[in-house]
């Protein structure tokens, strides 16, 4: 029963991100900070505690790759830049493990996620 529990879930996350992507079209114009912080709440328990490690297929890294397409272009990047660098100052504490999502999860999203990055370039 277990087994079938985990298909459960890794189905309605695949269908989760699924969905999340394919208003990607519409995003192309303006994505919402609120967008972007939803994507980061899958990664929470890493960037709060620093731990699990997300590895991709996880719904952390399922997250952070649909930030990446919602990223797709030089103004939705800096869009989204900004949206983190707003994400960094709550979490100031813990915003080297919000920085390491990318890498962790074998994605580039463009630009580094660091307080000092300037998002217009």
């Amino acid at each position: 029963m277990e087994l079938f529990t985990r298909r459960s879930y890794k189905a309605l996350r695949i269908i989760g991100v699924v969905m999340l992507l394919s208003s990607a079209p519409f995003a192309c114009a303006f994505i919402e900070c609120s967008t972007v912080t939803q994507l980061f709440s899958a990664c929470s328990m890493f960037i709060t505690y620093g731990s699990p490690d997300p590895v991709p297929g996880s719904p952390c890294c399922d997250a952070m790759s649909g930030l990446n397409t919602v990223a797709n272009s030089g103004d939705n990047r800096q869009y989204v830049c900004r949206c983190l660098m707003d994400l960094i100052d709550p979490y100031n504490p813990n915003a080297s493990a919000i920085s390491n999502l990318p890498g962790l999860c074998g994605i580039s999203l463009g630009f580094v996620i660091d307080p000092n990055t300037d998002c217009t370039l």
